[in-house]
C-alpha cells in the first residue's frame, strides 16, 4: 500500500499527518517505510530527534527526489507493508510522481478561504493523475482546524463546499484533524502524537480517529 500525502500549499499539517501515519504504522508493527521528498527535510528532522531521545525508530525512513521517485516507489513497493511519502507543499515533480504511483493520496485542507483556490488545483491534479493510475483514490482531510467552537461555521462551510461538488473517488474525512499543542509538544520530543498523548486526549482521540478511518477507506472498494 502506498500512501502520500499531497497539497500545493505549506502549513497544512502535511508532514504531521504522514510522520504520525508512519508511527502508527510502526506501532502496530507494519513493516513501514517514511519517504520523505520534502526539499525542507522535516522528517529527517524529526528521525534526528528520535535517535537523540534514544527512542526506537519503528518504521525505516530515506529521503528521495527527483525524476526517479515513482520508479523506486515502484520497486519498493513489494518490500513493504505500507510506503507513505511526504512530498512538498507546492506543485513539484515528487508531487506529481507520488500521485501517479499511490494506491491512496491524502489531500489536507486548512478550512479557510484561502485554501479552497488550492484544494481545486489538487483536485485537478488528482484527477490528472488517474489517468496514468485509475484505481487510485483520495482523502480530502481537514487539519489544522481551530478548536473554538465559535469557528465551526468555516468547517461547516468548507464541508457543504466540498460534498456539493459530487467528486468520484475522493472523500472527504469525517474526523478532524484540529490544531493542538500536543501536535508541537510531541514533534519536539521525537514522538508520535500517539505515543506523546494519553489515549483520553483530545489530540490523540483526534488522529486515532482520523487513522482508522484512513484504514476503512483503504479496504474499502
Amino acid at each position: 500500500m502506498v500512501i502520500s500525502i499531497c497539497t500545493e500549499k505549506g502549513g497544512s499539517g502535511k508532514t504531521t499527518i504522514a510522520i504520525n501515519v508512519a508511527v502508527k504504522l510502526g506501532l502496530l508493527e507494519e513493516d513501514t517505510l517514511l519517504i520523505d521528498a520534502d526539499p525542507q527535510r522535516s522528517v529527517e528532522v524529526f528521525t534526528d530527534i528520535r535517535a537523540r531521545e534514544n527512542i526506537e525508530l519503528t518504521f525505516n525512513t530515506v529521503a528521495k527526489f527527483g525524476s526517479s521517485l515513482a520508479k523506486e516507489i515502484l520497486s519498493l513497493k513489494t518490500k513493504y507493508d505500507a510506503i507513505i511519502i511526504d512530498t512538498g507543499g507546492r506543485d513539484s515533480e515528487e508531487m506529481r510522481q507520488a500521485l501517479a504511483v499511490s494506491d491512496i493520496v491524502i489531500i489536507p485542507i486548512v478550512p479557510s478561504d484561502l485554501d479552497i483556490a488550492v484544494l481545486n488545483k489538487m483536485i485537478n491534479l488528482f484527477n490528472q493523475a488517474k489517468a496514468f493510475n485509475p484505481t487510485s483514490k483520495a482523502l480530502i482531510t481537514i487539519s489544522k482546524a481551530s478548536p473554538n467552537p465559535f469557528l465551526n461555521k468555516k468547517i461547516e462551510d468548507l464541508r457543504t463546499y466540498i460534498n456539493d461538488k459530487n467528486l468520484e473517488d475522493l472523500k472527504l474525512c469525517e474526523s478532524i484533524i484540529y490544531e493542538r499543542e500536543a501536535y508541537r509538544n510531541a514533534f519536539s520530543q521525537g514522538k508520535g502524537v500517539l505515543e506523546y498523548c494519553k489515549e483520553n486526549e483530545n489530540a490523540y482521540k483526534d488522529f486515532n480517529n482520523f487513522f482508522d478511518e484512513l484504514v476503512q477507506y483503504t479496504n474499502s472498494n
